[in-house]
């Protein structure tokens, strides 16, 4: 602010004493005065007698303005130069390197020249998101915006006028000014309205270089979010880097190379490069395009993109294998086959070892021929499901111990299984002993009848209660109702009870096997990481047959295959111990939390249960994850990622032997502001237009820095002039000479 208000306009009597002293002397004042007025009345002349009291009264009226503090207040002030403000760019992007060295290292020059141009003060400000008083710390913001910081310091200043405002910065800007210039550069319209209020003209100086970046960059890999089990998705990367120049691009899952193209930078600097992916498993997968970092290259985090996808299924093959037809195995295709979500792949009349040994052809026999070798050898990774329903493996499978481990080992990886019973299922169909064994949900080899042919109601019981799988109606008390009221079964395969960690969600009512419990009606394990179910009657297809001749329709039927399926072919994340990121993609700096649940068989949450297991980072380093779930099942892992790249996670527990859960999820250094690193000074030379040559200046590299100033621009330092009337040597004077003649006329007029 200029000029001010003349000292004689703004002169003032103040009184400074305190209330107390103002008080003191009012009761004093009183006193005297009655005193002076007893005295008046005494013998003598009686004008000599008013003489000495207005005398006295005087003289305690000087001491007692005295004493109230009168003071003589004169204001004014002084003028200077008013301050200089630099608003120095402390975004990501000013730390870039070009064939000069970091942008930022010109700043500390520049601002000597600044502050070598004025006699005034210099006031510096760092801005990016936001404006904050002083030289940046780091030059690590997450994006500049030009427009704000001018409208903070339009705030700051509060109509105070400045000698200029500088700006250093490389004109990358990520804020609503440089859109709006961009969308009238296109063929809108834009004026210097679109500018905050300015205190002083405005002087941009540009920093860096365009012409000597070299930067190849990854900018987006684009992957619609998920991508189908076994089906090929596009996974495509857009680059950005030096025109005409070529580079390879690597596509990686997890550190293990998958692909490999080339891409060539157009005019515009752009590429883009497309690879098919087909994914073999269920899940979340890290994926990480990269280009080889070269010795000039800028900005070296930007070479490399991981991206994090979940991998779903479309549709669920399933591989029905049955050794007779029957009523159980009819219901149990046709269901499959109609559900357009399944790929069904069926045989159930079967040729035999012998019979193909028997010499007949093709078109003499109307059994199927099995291929029993592709299918458990070569095709078995193809499938998600595979039903053994009251298959005896003897007569089919020459290589029978050979073959089943793969079955096996296919379950344990991932897979699930369902054995259905029958009088070629279980221990009739000499399944114990067998790898097969080791994976289902019952035990085997049981030492007197192997089956009884008695009709029963299952019974469910608590653990299928909690259990998706057999959960009919939604309702508890109903769920348990329908299932006493479903018809009865025809018999049921004994086992020698539950295998350890299973499940048992239906039992026989009375039936009793080796172990002392029920005998198990459905069991269901997860062994390894895959899932298995053994139910271990052939007459489930009752439950269709019968409700439908009620006239209640096949519900319970339908219900209970579709609930299988869905629990057997369930995602990852639906397994007893589970571990799973707060989120996907994270950027270096933030947090994500690993969330950890455990279950048991059943489904319900553990409580209480230890988890043990690691983090590994991209380079190979690993990282303890111990502590124990809550009441909810539950335990939550704070984490910082330090390194781009893929992290994985792998967490098992001792109370949930054979149990993984895994993950994994993707770290990137990638800042939006180094998206773009190509200095922009031609939005600088566009803001500077806007205001015109008396109003902006515009410097480019290499000029000679000499900001646009205002040399009227002054600021008034106050001041201000205090005289203390009660300490005058004229007071002291004036209360010695009216006492003095009050004390005279009083013993002239014959007073003491």
């Amino acid at each position: 602010m200029s000029g001010g208000s003349s000292a004689a306009d703004a002169a003032a009597l103040v009184w400074t004493a305190p209330p107390a002293v103002l008080a003191v002397i009012g009761v004093g004042t009183l006193a005297v005065v009655a005193l002076a007025l007893r005295g008046s009345s005494d013998g003598g002349d009686p004008r000599l007698r008013w003489l000495g009291v207005g005398a006295h009264l005087a003289a305690w009226a000087v001491l007692a303005v005295a004493l109230a503090g009168p003071a003589w207040i004169q204001p004014g002030g002084r003028e200077e130069p008013a301050p200089l403000v630099v608003l120095v760019d402390g975004s990501a992007s000013m730390g870039v390197t070009d064939a000069a060295g970091p942008r930022a290292a010109t700043v500390p020059a520049a601002l000597d020249a600044i502050r070598a141009s004025t006699d005034g003060p210099v006031e510096v400000f760092t801005f990016d998101d936001e404006l904050r008083p002083g030289l940046p710390a780091r030059y690590d913001g997450r994006g500049s915006d030009l427009g704000g910081a001018l409208a903070a310091l339009a705030d700051r200043t509060l109509g105070q006028r400045l000698s200029g405002v500088v700006v250093l910065t490389d004109g990358i800007d990520r804020g609503a000014l440089r859109r709006d210039l961009r969308a009238a550069a296109a063929g809108g319209s834009v004026g210097a309205e679109v500018l905050p209020p300015l205190a002083g003209p405005l002087t941009l100086v540009a920093i860096g270089d365009a012409d000597d970046v070299f930067d190849v960059a990854i900018e987006d890999v684009a992957t619609g979010g998920y991508a189908f089990l076994r089906a090929a998705f596009p996974l495509t990367a857009r680059l950005r880097g030096p025109p005409g120049r070529t580079v390879p691009v690597l596509l990686s899952r997890e550190g293990r190379r998958e692909a490999e193209a080339s891409a060539t930078f157009g005019e515009d600097g752009t590429a883009e490069v497309r690879f098919e992916v087909t994914p073999r498993k269920v899940g979340r997968f890290a994926w990480e395009v990269s280009t080889p970092v070269e010795a000039p290259d800028a900005v070296p985090a930007n070479n490399t993109f991981p991206v994090v996808l979940r991998v779903v299924r479309d549709r669920t093959r399933v591989l029905q294998v049955a050794g007779a037809p029957s009523n159980d195995q009819k219901f149990l295709r046709l269901f499959l086959k109609e559900d357009p979500s399944v790929d069904l792949v069926s045989f159930f009349i079967l040729r035999t070892d012998p019979d193909l040994r028997a010499g007949w052809d093709n078109d003499e026999v109307s059994l199927i021929e099995f291929p029993y070798e592709r299918l458990f050898e070569d095709d078995l990774e193809s499938f998600d499901l595979v039903i053994l329903q009251n298959f005896n493996h003897g007569p089919y499978l020459d290589r029978s111990n050979e073959l089943l481990e793969n079955v096996a080992r296919w379950t344990e990886a991932g897979g699930a299984l369902v054995m259905v019973g029958g009088d070629r299922s279980f221990d009739l169909g000499d399944y114990q002993g067998t790898p097969v064994e080791r994976v289902l949900p019952v035990r085997l080899g049981v030492g007197g009848p192997r089956a009884d042919e008695a009709p029963f109601v299952p019974v469910l019981t608590p653990d299928g209660a909690a259990h998706p799988l057999p959960r009919l109606l939604d309702d508890a008390g109903e769920n348990a109702r329908r299932w006493e009221g479903l018809p009865a079964l025809d018999g049921l395969n004994l086992t020698r009870g539950a295998a350890r960690g299973a499940a048992v969600l239906l039992t026989h009512p009375g039936r009793r096997c080796e172990d002392g419990n029920l005998c198990p009606v459905l069991a269901v394990a997860e062994p390894g990481q895959g899932r298995s179910l053994a139910l271990t009657v052939d007459a489930s297809w009752r439950w269709s047959f019968s409700e439908a001749a009620s006239g209640r329709g096949n519900q319970a039927y339908l219900r209970f295959w579709k609930n299988a399926f869905r629990w057997l072919v369930a995602d990852p994340d639906d397994r007893q111990i589970v571990v799973r990121p707060g989120r996907d993609n994270v950027v270096l700096g933030d947090e994500v939390v690993l969330i950890v649940e455990a279950r048991d068989a059943g489904h319900r949450p553990l409580a209480d249960v230890v988890v043990e297991g690691e983090v590994v980072d991209p380079a190979g380093n690993t990282a303890p994850i111990n502590g124990r779930t809550g009441a909810d099942g539950e335990l939550k892992v704070p984490l910082q990622p330090g390194a781009p790249g893929a992290w994985r996670v792998r967490v098992t527990s001792p109370g949930l032997p054979g149990q993984v859960g895994e993950t994994v999820f993707a770290a990137t250094a990638r800042e939006p502001e180094l998206s773009e690193i190509r200095t922009d000074h031609a939005f600088l030379e566009q803001v500077a237009g806007l205001l015109g040559e008396e109003r902006a200046r515009y410097i480019g590299p290499g000029a000679s820095l000499r900001p646009l100033l205002d040399p009227a621009a002054v600021r008034v330092i106050p001041e201000r002039h205090q005289e203390d009337l009660g300490s005058h040597p004229g007071v002291a004077l004036a209360v010695g000479l009216l006492g003095g003649l009050g004390f005279w006329a009083r013993r002239r007029a014959g007073g003491r």
